[in-house]
Parts: C-alpha cells; structure tokens; sequence
C-alpha cells in the first residue's frame, strides 16, 4: 500500500507549521507494511497546485492524505469539500492575493473527498482526540491544494483516496506526538477504506 502524505512550509511569519512538523514525525513511525513517502509543499496558490498534480501523475498514491495548519481551533478538522474557488484576504508566500478567482475554470464547482469521514471523525474521538467533520477548507492555499488533487483524481481518473485534514498549531494541549497519533490513525483507516 502507497501512502503519501504531505505538509505545508511555515507562513505568516512562523518559524514552524504543525502540518509538517507533524508529517514528519509520522514518517519516523511509519507502520509496518505501509510504502510511506512524504512531501513538503509551498504556501504557495500557483506551486502548491502544481506539486500535487505532478505528485499524483508520478506517484499515483494507493492514499493520499493532506495536512494544513488551521490558524484558530480545538480539534483535528477532516475536510469533506473542497470549492473551485481562491479567494483571501493575505497573500501566499509568493505574495500572490487572490480575490473571488475560480482554481479552475473548467473544472466541477466543488469536489466532496472519496473517503468516508465520518469514519476517519470517529476513530480519533475513539482514542480522545477532540475531531469533527469540516464542511469548509476555508478559500486559501489549503483548499487551493485540496481542489486540485480531486480534480486531478476525477479527471484522469485515478484510483487514489484523497482527504484533507487540518491540524490546530502545536501547543501543550496538541504535541507534535498527539498530532502524530491522530494522523497513524487517519492512515490507518484510510488504508482500511481502500481494501474494502
């Protein structure tokens, strides 16, 4: 089984992102039997959409599964829609704002993930984590991100499972550790999706 798991560089003048700090930790406990490579993408609405594209024609991943940083919240957010849509209020790392721009211009109004996330919700709630089912990825590089992997999936018509999960910032409450347990399980349970 492929799992590929990515990350986004530091933005906002932060020197860390939980995203990847916590993909990193996860690829240092990788599970037995599991091909796990892991990928850093830029804060970056051009590069960003560009890297997952290219990582899924060369990869073709059996699991795909996307970290962000969430700026404000409490729990493990697992994304179930991303729009075609960019819009916000700051600039990527490029300094590139958008406002009110389409992702693609040919492409659906919205992509829902082809995982079951209820499921992916549920399996942390079983282990304490605080987690819930996100309606909105937001309309920044995170969704930009998310919108072009299921667009890529739909339109070639690849077999990857695909979902995005946004994690709060690293505090004493949610450890690099804590993050990292929540990710094994999501994998985990993503793989178990994808035998069925």
């Amino acid at each position: 089984m492929r799992v590929l798991l990515t990350g986004f560089e530091p933005f906002g003048g932060s020197d860390v992102n939980s995203s990847w700090e916590t993909a990193t930790r996860v690829e240092q406990l990788a599970p037995i039997g599991v091909a796990l490579e892991v990928a850093q993408l830029p804060i970056s609405f051009k590069r960003a959409g560009e890297a997952i594209r290219e990582i899924l024609q060369t990869k073709r991943p059996d699991v795909l599964v996307m970290l962000g940083q969430r700026g404000k919240g409490q729990s493990v957010d697992i994304e179930r829609i991303a729009v075609n849509l960019m819009d916000s209020a700051n600039p990527d790392n490029d300094g590139y704002c958008p406002q009110e721009q389409r992702i693609a211009d040919d492409g659906d109004s919205a992509y829902f993930s082809n995982i079951p996330v209820k499921i992916l919700r549920e399996a942390l709630m079983s282990r304490g984590i605080p987690a819930k089912v996100s309606n909105s990825a937001g309309l920044y590089v995170c969704n930009s991100t998310y919108y072009n992997a299921l667009n890529e999936i739909y339109e070639q018509h690849l077999q990857t499972k695909v979902v995005f999960v946004h994690l709060p910032k690293l505090d004493d409450k949610f450890t690099v550790d804590i993050l990292a347990d929540s990710v094994q399980a999501i994998i985990e349970n993503c793989i178990n999706t994808t035998k069925r």
